[in-house]
């Protein structure tokens, strides 16, 4: 099994682009450059499968033969996430076009995309048909299913949730991937995980997790976040290890690092490590089981 993260960073990677930011964080990264500088969150599945796409930006700057690229897991539907036309015109560009696996939201997004386009001068959306390539594949929680050589599980994540309404605003799907005897549990974009994923969970027993890690050292509320801190993180690898998820051989990887609550990579990596167990992605970084 080999990984790459294409990205690493949370919603806010734009500040990197914009003159104006002046968070403290963004001008020391730009500063360091290099893997200190995160974009949208996205991996390689080497050979052939990405996690999430944003743009075709990232496969380009670290040199990924776009052409090598036949399928897309999807987690869910944000914007940083998921961006319908750039995959419309990603697929377009394929040999054997794009097949995309996600929900049902993933699904019926890409199908608008495809047939609708917003009018500016009449403020309606008007009908069109976007050649793009792409087969979607709808994926069922907690049900597997093969994606090459691959088998993916999707378990529920905890996201976008209106914790006093009982509303689950966006369906954000984990991932458990399996491939040649090797485990990844894939888990962006998350918080303190649900009782019924960790149940079902605990059949597992994890080579490789990349989890979210957004809001690094800054206290944030549980109440109204759908992502960790270092400190919840830490809180949820204990109850994955109290499960049997995690063991001692586990790989734990953070991930989806804001880019204005997070220190740059070289002035914080190696502390974290040390101090709290667990690795920080940057962008450009392989790892094989």
């Amino acid at each position: 099994m080999d990984l790459r993260f294409l990205g690493t960073g949370a919603g806010d990677f734009p500040a990197f682009e914009d003159e104006s930011s002046d968070a403290a964080y963004v001008l020391r990264a730009r500063q360091l450059g290099g893997r200190n500088l995160r974009h949208s969150s996205s991996t390689l599945l080497a050979p052939d499968i990405l996690i999430d796409f944003y743009s075709s930006q990232q496969l380009e700057r670290l040199h990924i033969d776009v052409a090598s690229i036949r399928h897309l897991l999807l987690t869910h539907g944000h914007w940083d996430h998921f961006q319908p036309l750039a995959i419309l015109e990603l697929a377009s560009r394929l040999p054997n076009g794009l097949d995309i696996y996600g929900n049902e939201l993933i699904g019926r997004s890409l199908e608008f995309a495809a047939t609708h386009e917003w009018d500016t001068t009449q403020g309606r959306f008007r009908a069109v048909r976007r050649d793009g390539s792409y087969r979607f594949h709808l994926l069922a929680h907690q049900q597997t299913a093969a994606i090459g050589d691959v088998e993916v599980t999707p378990v529920q994540g905890h996201h976008k949730i209106d914790k006093q309404h009982m509303i689950v605003d966006e369906l954000v799907y984990n991932y458990v991937i399996e491939q040649s005897g090797r485990t990844l549990f894939y888990g962006l974009d998350s918080s303190s995980t649900l009782p019924g994923t960790l149940q079902f969970l605990s059949r597992y027993r994890v080579d490789l997790a990349v989890v979210d890690a957004t809001f690094g050292d800054l206290e944030i509320d549980p109440l109204g976040t759908g992502h960790h801190n270092f400190d919840m993180l830490e809180v949820t690898i204990a109850e994955f290890r109290e499960a049997g998820i995690f063991t001692d051989e586990t790989r734990i990887i953070g991930s989806h690092l804001s880019v204005a609550h997070v220190a740059p990579h070289d002035d914080i990596a190696a502390d974290t490590l040390e101090q709290r167990g667990f690795e920080l992605a940057y962008d450009g970084l392989e790892v094989t089981l």
